[in-house]
C-alpha cells in the first residue's frame, strides 16, 4: 500500500512539473534563487555562498532531486538511494539575473542556469570550475613500479627518480588542469617505512605523506610488468602489465576511488615492451580514476559533502553529545552530524552540509551556541578545527540542555 502510494504521488509530482526548456542535447535551461549568510559584513564570501546555492537549486530541480519530505518517510533509504543516484548533473553556464541584500544578514542571488544531465568528464571548462570549487586541490603519486627483469625489494621504490606510470598519470591529470606534486619529492621522505606502507594499502600512511607534503589527494598503487608464456609472436614477446591504484583524501584518510587495469604490448625488446605495456595500462587507469573523482567532487558540490570538524575544550561525554545536537543548527546548509570520536578533551564530528569546508568556518567562526564561544583554529578542504571557550553557561548547564539529536 505504501509503494503505491509513493508511486502515484511521485507520478502526480512529474505530471505537475512544468515544461523546462530544453538548450542542447541533456541540456536544460532553469532560474534558481540561491541564499548566502553574512557574517562578519563579508558580502563578497555571503554573495558566493548565495551563488553556489543557487546553481545546487537549479541542478536538483532539473534532476528531481527536491522531494516532499512525506513521500520518503515510510521508506527513507531507497528514496536517498534514489535521490543520489540522479544527482549527476552540473552548471555548464549561468547567468545573474539578480543579486542584492535580502534583510540583514542574508545575500540574495537570482540565476539562469543551464545544467547538462551528464557526467562532466568531458567538459574542459566545466572540470575546471569544479576543481576550482574543491579549493584547487594538489595530486601527489606513489606508484611502486616492476618492469620486466627488475629486482624487486622492500624499498625499491626509491631507487629511481620516477616511474613510468607515475609519469602517464602525472600528464592524465594535469591535462584535466589538476595541480600535481613532483613524485621526486616523496622520494626525498626520509621515512621510507611509511611510504612503504602507503604503497601497499595504508591510507593513513598516505593521508600523513600528503599532509606532510602539502597534497589534498594521493594516488597509491603498484605496477608490474611480465612476459606472457606461449603465445607465438613471430618472435615477437608479449609483454603484460597490471596496475592497480587507490584515492586517499589526505584530509580525512578515507579511499574516494579505486581502479585496476591491465594492457599488453608485443615488442621484441622486453624491457620495452613493459614499459609500453605499462604505459597503457596507465592511460586506461587515469582516465577512471580522474572520472570517479570528478562524479564524487560533483557530488560534493551539488548534492551533499561531509566535513569532518574537530572540536577542543569538549569536558566530557555528555558535553560532545549535547554539542552534536547544538551543530545541527549551527549554520545554513547543515544535514546532518554524525559524532565519531572523543579523546583528550577533542571530539570529533562528521557534519554533512550543502557547501564547503571554508564556507562552514566562516559561518562558525565567532559565533556563540549556548554559551559557548566558537574560534576557528584551522580549516583545510575537508577538515573544520574549532575551540570552544565558556562564556555565559557552564559546561553543566550545557548538559542539562535537551539532546537535539533529531537533526540527523
Amino acid at each position: 500500500m505504501n509503494r503505491k502510494i509513493l508511486l502515484v504521488i511521485g507520478a502526480c509530482l512529474l505530471w505537475w512539473s512544468p515544461a523546462l526548456p530544453q538548450t542542447a542535447s541533456g541540456s536544460t535551461q532553469v532560474e534558481a534563487v540561491g541564499l548566502g549568510a553574512i557574517t562578519y559584513n563579508d558580502i563578497p564570501a555571503a554573495r558566493d555562498r548565495a551563488l553556489d546555492d543557487a546553481k545546487r537549486k537549479a541542478v536538483e530541480y532539473v534532476l528531481g532531486t527536491v522531494i516532499d519530505a512525506e513521500t520518503r518517510v515510510e521508506n527513507y533509504q531507497v528514496m536517498e538511494d534514489r535521490i543520489l543516484s540522479w544527482t549527476r548533473g552540473y552548471v555548464r553556464t549561468y547567468r545573474i539575473l539578480h543579486e542584492g541584500k535580502s534583510g540583514d544578514d542574508i545575500y540574495e542571488v537570482k540565476v539562469l542556469a543551464t545544467v547538462d544531465q551528464a557526467s562532466m568528464t568531458r567538459d574542459v571548462e566545466a572540470v575546471q570550475d569544479l576543481i576550482q570549487s574543491m579549493g584547487n586541490p594538489r595530486v601527489m603519486f606513489i606508484i611502486d613500479e616492476q618492469n620486466i627483469g627488475a629486482t624487486q625489494d622492500r624499498y625499491h621504490y626509491f631507487q629511481v627518480d620516477v616511474t613510468v606510470s607515475e609519469t602517464t598519470l602525472m600528464n592524465k591529470f594535469l591535462e584535466k588542469s589538476f595541480q600535481v606534486v613532483d613524485p621526486a619529492v616523496v622520494r626525498q621522505n626520509r621515512e621510507r617505512d611509511a611510504v612503504v606502507a602507503a604503497i601497499n594499502g595504508d591510507p593513513k600512511a598516505a593521508a600523513a605523506i600528503g599532509a606532510t607534503l602539502e597534497a589534498e589527494v594521493v594516488v597509491t598503487g603498484k605496477a608490474m610488468a611480465r612476459v606472457a608464456t606461449g603465445i607465438n609472436l613471430g618472435g615477437m614477446k608479449s609483454c603484460q602489465a597490471s596496475l592497480t591504484a587507490r584515492v586517499i583524501d589526505a584530509d580525512v584518510g578515507t579511499v574516494i576511488a579505486s581502479a585496476s587495469k591491465t594492457a599488453a604490448y608485443p615488442h621484441i625488446d622486453e624491457l620495452v615492451g613493459g614499459s609500453k605495456a605499462i604505459e597503457k595500462a596507465a592511460n586506461q587507469l587515469g582516465d577512471e580514476l580522474i572520472a570517479k573523482i570528478l562524479d564524487k567532487w560533483q557530488s560534493r558540490v551539488y548534492s551533499a559533502n561531509t566535513v569532518k570538524l574537530l572540536v577542543t575544550g569538549i569536558n566530557s561525554y555528555n558535553e560532545a553529545a549535547n554539542f552534536r545536537g547544538v551543530l545541527g543548527f549551527a549554520a545554513r546548509g547543515i544535514k546532518s552530524v554524525n559524532q565519531r570520536n572523543l579523546a583528550a578533551s577533542t571530539a570529533e564530528y562528521d557534519v554533512q552540509i550543502q557547501g564547503n569546508a571554508d564556507q562552514l568556518a566562516r559561518e562558525l567562526d565567532g559565533r556563540e551556541l549556548k554559551g559557548y564561544a566558537l574560534s576557528v583554529q584551522g580549516v583545510t578542504a575537508n577538515k573544520i578545527t574549532i575551540r570552544l571557550a565558556r562564556s555565559v553557561q557552564t559546561s553543566a548547564e550545557m548538559e542539562e540542555e535537551p539532546d537535539s539529536s533529531a537533526v540527523e
